[in-house]
């Protein structure tokens, strides 16, 4: 099936697994046989990048920082959705009919700032484990705090508390030109990550 890429490109995309097919050569040609259902194409294992996660919760970004992640995680067909979220509340909001539905397991990373209104990063990811604990048969979400906040005793203290959590420091810079290559070089790790 042909879908919108999070970059609002159309890409194929496998119905069944949600993998994104990287065309080679001819893009026009191959995305005709495709959609015309010809049955001599062939694909190697390398035309296939399968998400790795299913979705990510963005928690708590400018719109700016927000849209460079959220573009570099579809570049890299890192997830299959990306949810949004303006603070560590609406978070909550968002995880809670997931933890409870039959086919859960579908928000598998959380990427928090920590300062954000009514409920920062830190408490939202304390307020999330608590919530987990109502829900034993779902496994922890695993938490990224991807934010200028300096690593200090107290904030690894924290990171161990939330296992599976891990840092990663976005830099003294707010400016979006120069975040976007230290955003890509995380997202790429993330892609290798286990939790």
């Amino acid at each position: 099936m042909v879908s919108l890429g999070t970059e609002g490109i159309e890409r194929l995309r496998c119905s069944n697994c949600g993998a994104f097919l990287d065309e080679g050569g001819n893009k026009d040609s191959f995305r005709e046989a495709v959609i015309n259902g010809e049955e001599s194409l062939e694909f190697s294992d390398q035309s296939i990048v399968i998400p790795t996660y299913h979705t990510i919760l963005l928690v708590g970004y400018r719109p700016e920082v927000s849209n460079l992640i959220a573009d570099g995680i579809g570049k890299k067909n890192l997830a299959r959705e990306v949810i949004l979220c303006e603070n560590g509340e609406e978070m909550i909001i968002k995880v809670i009919p997931d933890l409870d539905s039959s086919d859960g397991n579908r928000i598998n990373l959380a990427i928090l700032d920590v300062p954000m209104p009514y409920l920062n990063g830190i408490n939202a990811g304390i307020g999330l484990r608590a919530i987990e604990k109502a829900y034993p048969n779902h496994p922890l979400i695993p938490i990224l705090f991807l934010t200028h906040k300096p690593m200090d005793e107290t904030f690894k203290k924290v990171i161990k508390y939330l296992s599976p959590a891990k840092y990663a420091g976005l830099g003294p810079s707010d400016n979006p030109k120069e975040l976007a290559p230290r955003l890509n070089r995380i997202i790429s790790l993330l892609a290798q990550e286990s939790w």
